[in-house]
């Protein structure tokens, strides 16, 4: 029964090739010459490290994009196999900079495309970070023209060196600004003088512009002030979906049993347009895209194929096979969609990600990482280990709860509902907003639907009018309004921003008898400001000095806040149903009280925490109902129920108050309490139950919540 010696050597032998296996696995480089004694040492030399990878039968390849860095990657561009098994990725493409490569930035220092890099005053700089050894007022770095009404310039910044600089008198301080790329006059400039976090946006300029960096002093070389941006996605590798791709060196061939584990963020410009994610020859045996940010499909040969809902996000698959079945499993929802496939066709051949071996449709999106296990269907144990094992390494994408309005606009068919990011289904239901004006989506100064704006079609032809926007088709007569609102001395124009498209020569807003006119005569992006009347009665309005028989001017309304939900203030509500939450936690996001009053109303989960609008600030309770902080502030990026909390230029504060509450089962209430009512802002929210974020992973979720728009 215990078979023969032959039977007991060949199992010493099989042992001693798995425990060789498991330690490259590891890491190590264990040739066969080794003798098996040696092996003892390499397990005892193990790092005790709770945050390995699970161990899972038939792990193959795994690829992993935490601790890269674009400048190792553009020196040598392969993404190594962890197994040691040697299926290297070689990078194609990538420019290791931007949007295109690891971690995903907002600009590419290095793209002499877009930047002009000063290297007098600018020591040394990378893809993201640039390094000033002289202060001087001269421009350091320029970009191209950037500006356009869709894509506004924000980026978030971590400066070191500038707080001694300063204090030792080498230098004033640091100035990024908006400068007309005419003029070269600053339009919008944001200052500093300390080191920390810093964030800038020029979301507000109204005309083309470049981008400038300065660190103000007089020539002086006694510096080492660094910038650097912060990572949009750290510890991902972003494709472009133009051209960048990985491939093996050799092939990486499936058998007909295997589970395909990949972490990714799926990105899409173009609706109608298949992408490819990863896989071999998609006719033959594996292959995983997406056409549009509603689900992805896995392909197991020809025609063969199952498809998954995406998460708003972060999005954790594991695609098996196993002979003829085949299934595709979101680790966030726990759902499985399963079917049928054909034979199994041999190898494939070389193996791919951000697209495959038989098409070059290239994925837009962000990967961070992939595991291969082969000859293994894994179990829901093994699932639940690769989700942990991502939890905590990338604790910032695991929000409990989450929402963004980013994308909603008041015309939408589900206005009322804001999805929650996470598809646990705990939605946000919006109830009494006007969807206009300043209750609704963006806050906009007028809604033209109302009554008074006035139009006349004897003076002109408006046609499409809505709340925001309106289209006129003609002027009937030089000077007269197509459409006006009528202001006297005790009321006044609200001062507004229009886009102006297809516009004409004589074109203007306002009232020419008082001298009051905005040239519109340009396509463009206006700011009209407040206006009062000098009369009893003026109409302010738009017009033309000529008669025009055929035009097709759009005009169209800017928010006040662009991607927020406002409340009125009067019986707007915003509210989640129940869900718990422990002693401990993280709320991350960005929202702010837009007017000054005290009302016990703003944003609440009792009792674990409430912040109420305050005259000059906000009131804060954590965990506690009894004791509050009183903060100079309308706004606060991060909260987190050990007392730290984090400002707008994310500067910390600890609020040392006891905290007896240890944990809530009510509803999120946003914009109101009970029955008082307050105006609010609100943009996104991150909630994550039992766990205490440090600032740099609260920093993290903060960026990854700005990048994701309502689904």
């Amino acid at each position: 029964m215990m078979g023969t010696i032959s039977d007991k050597l060949m199992r010493v032998i099989n042992t001693k090739e798995d425990i060789r296996q498991a330690l490259i696995s590891k890491g190590y480089d264990v040739p066969t010459s080794i003798p098996f004694k040696e092996y003892a040492k390499m397990i005892l030399d193990l790092p005790c490290n709770a945050n390995s990878f699970p161990d899972i039968e038939g792990i193959v390849a795994r690829y992993s994009a935490l601790g890269l860095t674009n400048e190792q990657m553009a020196e040598n561009p392969v993404w190594k196999d962890l197994t040691g098994n040697g299926h290297d990725l070689q990078m194609k493409n990538f420019a290791w900079g931007g949007m295109s490569g690891v971690g995903g930035y907002v600009d590419n220092w290095n793209s002499s495309a877009d930047w002009g890099v000063n290297n007098y005053w600018v020591n040394s700089h990378t893809d993201h970070k640039l390094q000033f050894i002289t202060a001087s007022t001269v421009v350091q770095v320029k970009s191209k023209n950037i500006y356009n009404a869709e894509n506004v310039y924000k980026n978030i910044l971590k400066v070191n060196g500038l707080t001694e600089a300063v204090n030792k008198g080498s230098a004033r301080g640091l100035r990024i600004s908006a400068t007309d790329s005419i003029t070269s006059k600053e339009i919008k400039t944001f200052s500093f003088d300390t080191d920390g976090v810093i964030q800038i946006s020029f979301d507000d300029v109204l005309q083309d512009y470049y981008v400038n960096y300065f660190v103000n002093g007089n020539n002086t070389n006694d510096i080492d002030i660094t910038i650097e941006q912060l990572p949009l996605y750290p510890g991902f590798i972003l494709g472009d979906g133009v051209d960048d791709f990985a491939v093996t060196e050799k092939e990486l061939n499936f058998e007909d049993t295997y589970t395909v584990y990949t972490a990714f963020i799926p990105f899409q410009n173009n609706p109608t347009r298949n992408m490819i994610l990863c896989g071999a020859d998609s006719k033959k045996n594996f292959s995983m895209q997406y056409s549009s940010l509603v689900y992805v499909s896995f392909m197991a040969g020809n025609n063969y194929y199952v498809n998954a809902d995406f998460v708003n996000g972060l999005n954790l698959f594991a695609c098996k096979r196993n002979g003829n079945n085949i299934c595709i499993k979101n680790l966030l929802t726990n759902k499985v969609v399963t079917g049928t496939c054909g034979d199994w066709v041999e190898n494939a051949g070389l193996y791919y990600l951000w697209k495959n071996a038989t098409y070059a449709s290239f994925a837009r999106a962000a990967i961070a990482g992939q595991t291969i296990c082969n000859g293994y269907f894994s179990t829901d144990e093994d699932d639940e280990k690769v989700l942990d094992w991502y939890k905590k390494q990338y604790p910032w994408l695991f929000p409990d709860q989450a929402w963004t309005v980013t994308g909603k606009t008041n015309e939408d068919e589900d206005r009322a509902t804001i999805a929650n990011i996470t598809g646990n289904g705990n939605d946000l239901v919006l109830s009494n907003f006007a969807f206009s004006g300043n209750s609704g989506y963006g806050e906009y100064a007028y809604n033209f639907n109302d009554t008074s704006w006035i139009s006349i079609p004897d003076y002109g032809v408006i046609s499409d009018k809505t709340s925001k926007s309106f289209n006129i088709k003609s002027f009937v007569l030089a000077d007269y309004p197509v459409l006006y609102t009528a202001v006297n001395k005790d009321s006044s124009i609200k001062k507004v921003k229009i886009k102006v498209t297809n516009s004409i020569p004589g074109f203007y807003f306002g009232n020419k008898p008082a001298n009051q006119i905005i040239d519109l005569s340009t396509d463009g992006i206006y700011e009209i400001p407040s206006y009062n009347s000098p009369n009893d009665v003026t109409q302010y309005g738009f017009r033309c000095s000529n008669v025009n028989d055929s035009c097709n001017i759009t005009i169209e309304q800017i928010p006040e806040y662009e991607g927020y939900l406002v409340t009125d203030g009067v019986d707007d509500k915003i509210t989640s149903s129940a869900f718990e939450m422990g002693k401990d936690f993280t709320v991350v996001g960005e929202w702010r009280f837009i007017i000054d009053e005290r009302k016990v109303a703003g944003l609440i989960k009792p009792p674990s925490f409430y912040l109420f609008n305050e005259n000059n600030g906000l009131k804060l309770f954590i965990n506690n109902t009894e004791k509050s902080s009183s903060l100079n502030t309308k706004s606060l990026k991060a909260i987190c129920s050990d007392g730290r909390v984090y400002f707008d230029d994310w500067s910390e504060m600890l609020l040392s108050e006891e905290q007896p509450i240890t944990s809530s089962s009510k509803d999120l209430s946003i914009g109101y309490n009970s029955t008082i009512y307050t105006q609010m802002a609100f943009k996104n929210l991150g909630i994550y139950n039992d766990q205490l974020l440090s600032k740099d992973d609260c920093i993290k979720a903060y960026n990854y919540l700005q990048t994701i728009k309502a689904k």
